[in-house]
């Protein structure tokens, strides 16, 4: 538990300097997450398959994602197609009669890159910021309120056999929590900085994103278990790797953007 706190003690603080100064900072470390999920899915995954994902073929995969979701989002479509093709074109040229290797680099391109890549959409929306520290508070707060929740009053199970320590107690408490603090971060908002927007919005949101950020966190898991490994990687002390820490977010990210999508006119 001290090594968690004392990474994030480092980490939330770079985390702020990150989302606060945007432009290249933003880019390095997107790019950064990206890579680094990226390298810890593939070997994750190559635990579990034969013949292996070839690591560098992933990387200039999810290279040609990022700079394409950075440079023009609406090229990601024929940028992913082409991906798609290579893959294929890749596992027929090599001899590979089976799609489970390929299946699994397409999933793990969308996983990864395409679902962190959404974090540079928000500079281009009005109010963007404050959109983006939704991510954050929702993530945070789910996970917490799950967690000692979960611990103090969890006897019920949900999915034991992806992940046994998750209970319904701690499920509810961390949608709860969430779509409280949201409502709270909507009101600070409003106070400080002109943004307002309906309290039923932000209560919505919340919940969804919630629900949404527990799943990326079961998806983390099963695939965890399926390749029998307890972290994907050991980069940040107490935490695991890139997608231990950020497998909720991962799926609460374009949740976000497509709100922000949708109301960032109507503020």
């Amino acid at each position: 538990m001290r090594t968690r706190v004392w990474t994030g003690i480092i980490g939330i603080p770079l985390l702020i300097f990150i989302l606060h100064t945007g432009g290249l900072i933003l880019v390095i470390g997107v790019s950064f997450l990206t890579f680094a999920g990226v390298m810890e899915y593939t070997n994750a995954i190559n635990r579990a398959i034969r013949p292996k994902i070839n690591l560098g073929f992933m990387l200039i995969l999810a290279a040609m994602l990022t700079i394409t979701i950075k440079l023009d989002y609406y090229f990601l479509m024929p940028v992913l197609l082409i991906a798609f093709i290579a893959i294929f074109c890749y596992e027929i040229l090599s001899g590979n009669v089976g799609i489970q290797r390929g299946s699994a680099m397409l999933f793990g391109l969308i996983y990864v890159p395409v679902m962190f890549g959404y974090l540079f959409l928000f500079e281009n929306l009005q109010n963007g910021v404050y959109y983006l520290w939704m991510i954050f508070i929702i993530a945070f707060s789910t996970d917490t309120a799950a967690y000692f929740v979960g611990k103090s009053m969890g006897k019920t199970h949900f999915a034991p056999r992806i992940s046994p320590k998750k209970t319904v107690a701690g499920l509810v408490g961390g949608i709860i929590a969430a779509a409280i603090c949201t409502m709270i971060y909507g009101v600070v908002l409003g106070i400080f900085f002109g943004f307002v927007l309906p309290w039923y919005l932000y209560l919505a949101l919340g919940v969804v994103a919630s629900i949404a950020g527990q799943c990326g966190d079961l998806t983390a898991s099963l695939l965890k278990r399926r390749v029998k490994i307890k972290d994907f990687g050991s980069i940040l002390p107490g935490h695991g790797g890139i997608l231990d820490r950020f497998d909720s977010i991962l799926f609460i990210i374009p949740l976000i953007y497509i709100f922000a999508s949708l109301t960032a006119d109507i503020v």
